[in-house]
């Protein structure tokens, strides 16, 4: 009877350890940001925070003074996204974004806007780039414009590293390089967005896609094969909590005035 009721116990404990450890492992694993609070020093009348809402680690809306944005998924991928203007109380639509993907990778977006809309298709290359091609969309044709602009982007260890933009007809191109940190970027657990590569889901944030936190983006353009014009970068530098999360992001220009400060809540 001893030899059982000790038997018991220890399965009873085993499972009491087991699904601690899970919620333990879960925990860790929904690390979100709530909020994002937005600071411009030398523009204070300009400062607003952004509310976001998830439903597990999926998200859902994100808020602020002046607009809400609404997301759906289909599976464990971010499916549209959808903006609306905030007036009197009401929310007006105004612009609509459609994703769909091809063997768990981002392959077409849609992005519709007064009628107007703007398709790019990605395709994979045989090193680590991704050709993006942006088309014109006549909704009232249903014709794709003939001379796409093209990106050409550079991913490397879940970062976006490298993006060139040819311009098309006006013979510009431009380039723009990112570097990093090695802390964990604040979206990293957020579902569906580590797939949508150079997507800005929110506008304030230019990496919510990479494994890690965007520390320089630089960028300069070239005209007509000769013309170059002056580079420009921005500088980042974070501060961070225990589990390796930032909860303070402080941009520089290039002559390392301060442009906004981000401030993260988990």
């Amino acid at each position: 009877m001893k030899k059982y009721l000790s038997y018991c116990c220890t399965i009873i404990l085993f499972v009491l350890f087991s699904c601690s450890n899970e919620e333990y492992m879960e925990s860790q694993n929904m690390i979100l940001p709530k909020t994002l609070k937005t600071i411009y020093p030398n523009n204070p009348s300009e400062n607003f925070d952004v509310n976001i809402v998830y439903n597990g680690n999926k998200i859902v809306s994100t808020s602020n003074k002046l607009e809400k944005t609404a997301y759906s998924y289909n599976g464990n991928y971010i499916a549209s996204e959808t903006k609306y203007d905030i007036r009197n109380g009401q929310e007006i639509k105004y612009f609509e974004t459609f994703y769909e993907y091809e063997n768990e990778s981002l392959k077409t977006v849609s992005k519709i806007m007064n009628g107007e809309e703007t398709r790019s298709v990605y395709t994979k290359n045989g090193d680590d780039s991704i050709t993006k091609e942006i088309y014109d969309f006549d909704v009232k044709t249903k014709k794709i414009s003939d001379n796409p602009k093209q990106d050409v982007l550079t991913i490397l260890n879940g970062n976006l590293i490298n993006l060139v933009f040819n311009w098309g007809s006006n013979d510009v191109m431009t380039c723009s390089r990112f570097q990093y940190d090695a802390h964990y970027n604040a979206f990293k657990n957020v579902l569906g967005f580590n797939v949508l590569l150079d997507q800005e889901i929110l506008g304030s944030e230019l990496s919510v896609s990479s494994f890690n936190n965007l520390t320089r983006h630089s960028y300069s353009s070239i005209a007509s094969g000769s013309i170059i014009f002056e580079p420009y970068s921005n500088s980042m530098v974070y501060e961070y909590n225990k589990k390796g999360y930032p909860t303070k992001k402080t941009t520089y220009d290039y002559a390392d005035k301060i442009i906004s400060i981000i401030e993260y809540v988990y």
